[in-house]
């Protein structure tokens, strides 16, 4: 790793890449993500000492937030700069999404939609978190993610397609 951020700079960095400040801000205090959104104490315990990651190679790593073992960070390297989402045991980059915000604002809010179903939130509750998050289409990807259990399951199954076509008709990419 060539560089990591310091915590007094990570608001500071991620703001320079177009971090929307409402999203900064919830980083740790949504109760309803509590254990998925979490401020990134592990990553500054962690990345110091994965020295061998082929994915830190010569990056500046700004750390995001955390969901467990799970990291979302800012990786800078030369001229390219991108918002990746890895895992603790493994050198792998899961999900790179460039620079847009709003794509990993619907990755969180996807996988809330999973929890959210499980515990019987309503839809208001499921809004009222992307509007924390400061996701401005949350109604919409509540409404394009609650269909039938049968059809849901199939669509799930496609997941990466799926999210892209519903990426797409929000408008996020």
């Amino acid at each position: 790793m060539k560089k990591l951020t310091p915590q007094e700079e990570r608001y500071a960095r991620l703001s320079h890449f177009g971090i929307p400040e409402q999203f900064f801000n919830s980083i740790g205090n949504i109760e309803e993500l509590e254990f998925q959104v979490q401020e990134p104490k592990g990553a500054y315990f962690y990345f110091p000492t994965m020295t061998d990651y082929q994915i830190f190679s010569e990056v500046e790593v700004t750390p995001i937030f955390d969901c467990d073992e799970t990291f979302y960070a800012l990786f800078e390297k030369e001229k390219v700069s991108k918002i990746v989402r890895f895992e603790l045991e493994n050198d792998e980059i899961y999900t790179d999404y460039g620079l847009n915000w709003n794509l990993l604002l619907l990755d969180v809010l996807w996988s809330y939609y999973d929890v959210a179903i499980e515990e019987k939130s309503s839809k208001a509750l499921f809004c009222a978190v992307g509007k924390q998050l400061g996701f401005k289409s949350s109604e919409k990807l509540f409404q394009l993610l609650h269909i039938p259990e049968e059809e849901l399951e199939k669509k799930m199954n496609t997941e990466g397609d799926w999210k892209i076509e519903i990426a797409k008709e929000l408008k996020l990419i």
